[in-house]
């Protein structure tokens, strides 16, 4: 009996300890100063207009077949002739792009690119610098970076990258 009673008394102390005290106004007050403060949104800038001298007209609707340049400190030329997919596997590699092209894709570190013009780059390396001339189809370049520390931006004149 005695023991029923210790374990009935043990119960009531648990449940009591379980309850919440607070009225319900409390809580929400208690609420309102314990999450993470919600940051505040700030607008999208909006890009530049794209001068109509910029633009190079692509026919969307050619593949051509991929165009590769593979190794270590290349100096190469290519060309998007139709509307081609670049692939610049190595580091430290200079190449001009001639052309529209639909993607140009970098695979390495320490590259220079200068493009004419393409829809898309991607950045599979770090310390990569890319630049191109013109705007394809007067829309501004997909440009997704998966390492850190690259450039893509457009060149204010068309010069040749430097080493």
């Amino acid at each position: 009996m005695k023991n029923l009673l210790i374990i009935s008394c043990l119960l009531l102390v648990a449940a009591g300890a379980s309850c919440d005290l607070r009225s319900g106004i409390a809580k929400q007050e208690m609420e309102k100063f314990s999450g993470t403060p919600t940051p505040s949104i700030s607008p999208t800038p909006t890009p530049e207009p794209i001068s109509p001298a910029d633009i190079i007209t692509v026919d969307t609707s050619l593949e051509g077949p991929p165009v590769n340049v593979d190794g270590f400190e290349q100096k190469k030329t290519v060309a998007c002739a139709k509307y081609n997919r670049v692939m610049i596997n190595g580091d430290d590699n200079t190449v001009t792009v001639k052309g529209a092209c639909s993607q140009i894709m970098i695979n390495g570190d320490n590259n220079q690119v200068v493009v004419d013009a393409a829809m898309s780059y991607t950045l599979n390396g770090s310390g990569n610098t890319v630049k191109y001339m013109k705007f394809a189809n007067g829309k501004y370049p997909v440009v997704t970076q998966n390492k850190p520390g690259n450039v893509v931006e457009k060149a204010s004149i068309a010069t040749p990258p430097k080493k």
